[in-house]
């Protein structure tokens, strides 16, 4: 398992030299992309800027606090985007002009080359730095501990909840197999992943428990802030570290039901 495990991480770290290869051949696009990203950023700060402009605590967080928040949310949207989006959204393209078959003909695992082959650096590049550089503001403003165990749970809730991310954003691209296109579906679910703006204790209702239980998207950017600033209760961290491994099994079942229900263009 282990000797997979690791022909599986060369395979992807050659997937993102090549992507850098071929983005480096057309290096304005690569520049205009990561200005755009920059500018994104700056609309990010605006937020935090009002914050502390005004002055007030929001359900309970200082301005600092959402610093930490919106730059978790800042630094793994162009993650999101730059690893998983750009594969996800090629998927019905594949099936519906053939490409697939030609992939699944390759000796590696056909949901590993179709969900995470390409790789879009400039909007990740800058959406860790400038979401980085505000975690790091907002957790020494708000005097958090700066301790082993805040920076590794930080980052080992940060890092599971993208493999969440993996498996519930991908799950409703699947259903293309059977519609060929899932676009009302994937687009509806991708919006949902601007509501990690701000942090999921501030909504209330059947909203929060759907985004937390059935769609849980607001796993994915605050449970790691939340963690650091003391405000995680229990049921959220077991639950937190229960849903990705849950999910990922439904994905694979899905993506092997599909697999199936498959026919190639040539029938």
């Amino acid at each position: 398992m282990l000797r997979e495990l690791k022909k599986y991480l060369v395979i992807y770290w050659m997937f993102i030299k090549n992507s850098l290869m071929s983005q480096m051949e057309y290096r304005v696009n690569f520049i205009i992309s990561a200005c755009v990203q920059l500018a994104h950023m700056g609309i990010k700060l605006t937020y935090v800027i009002v914050l502390y402009n005004v002055g007030i605590n929001i359900n309970g967080f200082s301005p600092d606090e959402m610093m930490i928040m919106i730059g978790t949310y800042s630094a793994l949207s162009g993650v999101f985007v730059s690893f998983f989006l750009i594969n996800f959204g090629s998927l019905s393209g594949h099936i519906k002009n053939g490409s697939l078959d030609t992939i699944i003909v390759k000796p590696i695992s056909l949901q590993f080359m179709v969900t995470l082959r390409h790789v879009d650096l400039a909007f990740a590049i800058v959406s860790l730095a400038v979401g980085g550089t505000m975690v790091g503001i907002g957790w020494y403003r708000a005097d958090v501990d700066f301790t082993i165990v805040n920076v590794i749970g930080y980052i080992g809730f940060t890092l599971w909840g993208l493999f969440l991310t993996y498996s519930v954003f991908l799950i409703p691209n699947i259903i293309s197999f059977w519609t060929v296109s899932a676009g009302g579906i994937s687009q509806f679910v991708n919006q949902l992943w601007d509501f990690n703006n701000m942090p999921m204790t501030i909504y209330n209702g059947i909203f929060k428990i759907i985004g937390t239980f059935v769609i849980p998207v607001f796993l994915i950017t605050n449970i790691g802030g939340l963690f650091i600033l003391d405000k995680l209760s229990p049921l959220m961290i077991v639950w937190s570290l229960i849903a990705p491994i849950l999910f990922f099994i439904l994905c694979r079942m899905l993506w092997k039901k599909a697999m199936k229900h498959y026919v190639s263009v040539s029938g």
